[in-house]
């Protein structure tokens, strides 16, 4: 079996040299991604679809009379409007 060997110094820079470009990428300009965002209708029904996964995994639910959440809900519930839609508020980031 052969021996290991150490490798080599690493390659660094002389003094005096210029410094490398930069090899990250430039920033570019983006779109705004709202624009590019579903018609009205649309962002309703998927906001929808959203707020009712929340309600059917138990992630969403109104705070207790101290204001305090389950730990198993990420967020909690700001208000429920007479079409019985439900509007939530971001609480806390899930730890599995």
């Amino acid at each position: 079996m052969p021996k290991k060997t150490k490798k080599g110094p690493t390659k660094r820079a002389r003094p005096g040299a210029k410094p490398k470009e930069s090899s990250k990428r430039a920033h570019t300009a983006k779109e705004n991604p709202l624009a590019a965002a579903p018609s009205g209708t649309d962002m309703t029904v998927t906001t929808q679809r959203f707020v009712n996964d929340l309600l059917v995994r138990g992630e969403a639910r109104q705070r207790d009379r101290k204001g305090r959440l389950p730990l198993a809900a990420t967020h909690a519930i700001k208000k429920q409007n007479s079409d019985g839609s439900i509007e939530v508020e971001r609480v806390r980031f899930k730890t599995f």
